[in-house]
């Protein structure tokens, strides 16, 4: 299919292709309620090194901590600095910053997370689950990260026809990657699935005509080469790894992966300014 994020009757966007919708789905559409866990808890009294041993074998690091069974939740323990006592010797109180509603946004939960090893959840009145970095591997955020992925790639497929029509592109690449584009563009073709050869490139092929063209770097704001180098082998990186449901912080950190996420969206709105 030609030009997905662009009509070809008017060239304007089309609806739920811009990175502004994407980002309005997640904003409301799915929210820390999506990939929250229940937070367990224990009390004041509870001898600390039995709760350590509870802790170890949940493979947990972080308990919720109640004055007793019938109180509210209202701070938690961190195994690394549990030893002989009560429990209620090693209690940190939560703060404001520790806490997010069950209906943030998982954009924002993200984001959040970017300086947090876990935040609280708050259900009503009382905390009742947590999110920790681990949780940003499941299926939620990995469908928001290659939704930004996809919408990225759209927008560099669209550029690449633009600068290089007629398949001009061709000389850019060699004959091998050429022939592998011809060879998906036949399976597909065997599917009765209507598009050209430029729908055909891999991520890899998109990347180096992006990079040879000032004029498409200029698009994306990338300021050098080898800065637009850096970041879209990191987006393919992702993208792979998301592909293949592999760790998606393997080789990296999660620090590096939400300032991606992020880079991806500027990407994308400095394309979309382009083609308005």
């Amino acid at each position: 299919m030609r030009d997905l994020g662009v009509s070809r009757r008017n060239g304007y966007i089309r609806r739920g292709t811009s990175v502004l919708e994407l980002r309005e789905l997640f904003m409301f559409g799915i929210t820390a309620s999506s990939i929250n866990e229940p937070l367990q808890s224990c009390v004041y009294e509870d001898d600390a090194l039995s709760i350590l041993n509870k802790m170890d074998q949940l493979y947990f690091n972080t308990m919720g901590i109640k004055k007793s069974e019938d109180e509210p939740v209202i701070g938690y323990l961190t195994s690394s600095e549990l030893t002989e006592g009560k429990c209620g010797s090693f209690t940190h109180k939560f703060q404001l910053s520790d806490i997010i509603s069950d209906s943030t946004p998982l954009i924002e939960v993200l984001h959040i997370l970017r300086e947090k090893q876990r935040v609280f959840v708050l259900s009503g009145n009382s905390v009742e689950n947590i999110i920790t970095r681990a949780d940003l591997q499941k299926p939620p955020v990995r469908i928001m990260l290659f939704g930004l992925i996809t919408l990225l790639e759209m927008h560099l497929t669209h550029h690449i026809r633009k600068l290089y029509p007629d398949e001009e592109w061709r000389t850019k690449l060699s004959q091998e990657r050429v022939e592998k584009a011809e060879h998906l563009m036949n399976m597909r073709i065997e599917r009765n699935e209507r598009l050209d050869l430029t729908d055909c490139l891999q991520f890899c092929d998109k990347r180096k005509l992006v990079l040879a063209s000032d004029k498409i770097r200029k698009v994306f704001g990338f300021e050098s080469k080898n800065e637009g180098s850096k970041i879209l082998e990191d987006v393919e990186s992702l993208r792979d790894k998301l592909a293949h449901s592999q760790d998606i912080v393997s080789g990296t950190t999660w620090e590096d992966i939400i300032d991606l996420s992020g880079n991806i969206e500027q990407l994308i709105l400095s394309s979309e300014e382009h083609i308005k």
